[in-house]
Protein backbone atom coordinates (compact mmCIF):
# COMPACT_ATOMS: atom_id res chain seq x y z
CA UNK A 1 0.00 0.00 0.00
CA UNK A 2 2.43 2.99 0.94
CA UNK A 3 4.78 1.88 -2.44
CA UNK A 4 0.88 2.12 -4.16
CA UNK A 5 0.98 5.56 -2.97
CA UNK A 6 4.16 6.63 -4.00
CA UNK A 7 3.42 5.74 -7.65
CA UNK A 8 0.17 7.53 -7.13
CA UNK A 9 1.56 10.83 -5.98
CA UNK A 10 4.62 11.24 -8.36
CA UNK A 11 2.13 10.79 -11.00
CA UNK A 12 0.07 13.13 -9.40
CA UNK A 13 3.16 15.42 -8.94
CA UNK A 14 4.33 14.66 -12.97
CA UNK A 15 0.30 14.95 -14.39
CA UNK A 16 -0.04 18.50 -12.03
CA UNK A 17 3.23 19.79 -12.89
CA UNK A 18 4.14 19.01 -17.22
CA UNK A 19 1.86 18.67 -20.15
CA UNK A 20 2.73 18.11 -23.90
CA UNK A 21 2.51 20.95 -26.72
CA UNK A 22 1.77 19.94 -30.42
CA UNK A 23 2.43 22.26 -33.04
CA UNK A 24 0.17 20.74 -35.96
CA UNK A 25 0.91 23.13 -38.36
CA UNK A 26 3.22 22.12 -41.80
CA UNK A 27 5.06 25.87 -41.17
CA UNK A 28 6.53 25.46 -38.15
CA UNK A 29 7.10 28.54 -35.58
CA UNK A 30 10.18 27.14 -33.95
CA UNK A 31 11.52 24.45 -36.30
CA UNK A 32 11.82 21.86 -36.13
CA UNK A 33 10.26 20.77 -33.40
CA UNK A 34 6.39 19.82 -33.46
CA UNK A 35 6.17 18.13 -29.77
CA UNK A 36 7.13 20.41 -26.46
CA UNK A 37 7.14 19.21 -23.29
CA UNK A 38 6.08 22.31 -20.78
CA UNK A 39 7.04 22.70 -17.58
CA UNK A 40 4.06 24.44 -15.90
CA UNK A 41 5.93 25.45 -12.39
CA UNK A 42 8.98 26.89 -14.31
CA UNK A 43 7.62 30.74 -15.11
CA UNK A 44 10.88 32.14 -14.71
CA UNK A 45 11.27 34.80 -17.75
CA UNK A 46 14.54 34.51 -19.22
CA UNK A 47 15.53 36.12 -22.22
CA UNK A 48 15.80 33.72 -25.27
CA UNK A 49 13.41 31.06 -23.26
CA UNK A 50 10.64 29.21 -24.82
CA UNK A 51 7.51 29.92 -23.52
CA UNK A 52 3.84 27.87 -23.37
CA UNK A 53 1.05 30.72 -23.05
CA UNK A 54 -2.96 31.34 -23.72
CA UNK A 55 -3.52 32.66 -27.45
CA UNK A 56 -6.21 34.89 -25.48
CA UNK A 57 -7.92 37.34 -27.84
CA UNK A 58 -4.97 38.97 -28.61
CA UNK A 59 -4.80 36.03 -31.68
CA UNK A 60 -8.53 35.85 -32.21
CA UNK A 61 -10.24 34.78 -34.51
CA UNK A 62 -7.47 33.11 -36.17
CA UNK A 63 -6.86 31.01 -32.82
CA UNK A 64 -8.80 29.91 -29.98
CA UNK A 65 -8.03 32.20 -27.12
CA UNK A 66 -7.87 28.64 -24.91
CA UNK A 67 -5.03 27.30 -27.05
CA UNK A 68 -1.82 27.06 -26.11
CA UNK A 69 0.99 29.10 -28.10
CA UNK A 70 4.47 28.49 -27.93
CA UNK A 71 6.98 30.85 -28.93
CA UNK A 72 10.47 32.56 -27.84
CA UNK A 73 10.80 35.62 -25.29
CA UNK A 74 12.39 38.09 -26.76
CA UNK A 75 11.62 41.05 -24.97
CA UNK A 76 11.35 41.61 -21.55
CA UNK A 77 9.46 44.40 -19.12
CA UNK A 78 11.03 47.92 -19.90
CA UNK A 79 12.40 46.69 -23.29
CA UNK A 80 12.01 49.36 -26.31
CA UNK A 81 10.77 47.17 -29.31
CA UNK A 82 10.73 48.62 -32.80
CA UNK A 83 9.12 46.93 -35.51
CA UNK A 84 9.06 47.94 -39.16
CA UNK A 85 8.52 46.17 -42.81
CA UNK A 86 11.97 44.59 -42.81
CA UNK A 87 13.29 43.40 -38.72
CA UNK A 88 11.99 43.67 -35.11
CA UNK A 89 14.71 44.87 -32.67
CA UNK A 90 14.88 45.13 -28.94
CA UNK A 91 16.83 47.54 -27.36
CA UNK A 92 18.44 47.97 -30.80
CA UNK A 93 19.55 44.23 -31.35
CA UNK A 94 17.83 42.30 -34.37
CA UNK A 95 15.59 39.67 -33.11
CA UNK A 96 13.18 39.00 -35.72
CA UNK A 97 13.00 39.95 -40.35
CA UNK A 98 10.27 40.81 -41.95
CA UNK A 99 6.67 40.60 -41.37
CA UNK A 100 5.76 38.23 -44.15
CA UNK A 101 2.33 37.27 -42.14
CA UNK A 102 0.73 40.83 -43.05
CA UNK A 103 -0.29 39.72 -46.38
CA UNK A 104 -2.22 37.04 -45.20
CA UNK A 105 -3.66 39.10 -42.95
CA UNK A 106 -4.71 41.39 -46.03
CA UNK A 107 -2.95 44.12 -44.57
CA UNK A 108 -0.03 46.17 -45.70
CA UNK A 109 3.10 45.71 -43.41
CA UNK A 110 2.95 49.05 -42.51
CA UNK A 111 0.02 48.47 -39.95
CA UNK A 112 2.16 46.64 -38.01
CA UNK A 113 5.09 49.32 -38.06
CA UNK A 114 5.45 50.68 -33.85
CA UNK A 115 7.62 52.00 -31.47
CA UNK A 116 7.00 50.73 -27.82
CA UNK A 117 8.44 50.37 -24.84
CA UNK A 118 7.21 47.17 -22.56
CA UNK A 119 5.33 47.80 -19.93
CA UNK A 120 5.69 46.19 -16.17
CA UNK A 121 3.22 43.02 -17.16
CA UNK A 122 4.32 42.71 -20.86
CA UNK A 123 6.58 40.77 -22.95
CA UNK A 124 7.09 40.04 -26.51
CA UNK A 125 7.36 37.20 -27.67
CA UNK A 126 8.09 35.57 -31.35
CA UNK A 127 8.93 32.59 -33.58
CA UNK A 128 11.97 31.74 -35.21
CA UNK A 129 10.98 31.97 -39.09
CA UNK A 130 9.49 35.03 -40.93
CA UNK A 131 6.02 33.31 -41.09
CA UNK A 132 5.48 33.35 -37.42
CA UNK A 133 2.11 34.99 -36.02
CA UNK A 134 3.34 36.53 -33.28
CA UNK A 135 4.22 39.68 -31.33
CA UNK A 136 4.87 41.75 -34.41
CA UNK A 137 1.47 41.03 -35.07
CA UNK A 138 -0.62 41.32 -32.41
CA UNK A 139 1.56 43.27 -30.07
CA UNK A 140 2.51 42.61 -25.82
CA UNK A 141 1.64 39.08 -24.23
CA UNK A 142 0.45 39.72 -21.00
CA UNK A 143 2.46 37.84 -18.57
CA UNK A 144 -0.56 36.53 -16.96
CA UNK A 145 -1.13 34.32 -20.01
CA UNK A 146 1.76 32.85 -19.31
CA UNK A 147 1.42 28.77 -18.75
CA UNK A 148 5.59 28.18 -18.08
CA UNK A 149 8.68 27.05 -19.86
CA UNK A 150 8.60 25.09 -23.01
CA UNK A 151 11.12 22.48 -24.02
CA UNK A 152 11.60 21.18 -27.86
CA UNK A 153 11.29 17.20 -27.77
CA UNK A 154 11.04 16.51 -31.67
Amino acid sequence: LPMLVLVFAGMLYIGTRFTLGVNGQVQKCLPPYSFFLVDRHDDRLERGRILAFWAGLRMAPWFPPDLMVVKRLVGLPGDRIVVNATQTTVNGVVVGEGLDVAHTLQRPAADFARELVLGPNELWIIGDTRDSFDSRYWGPLPIDQVIGRGYGLW
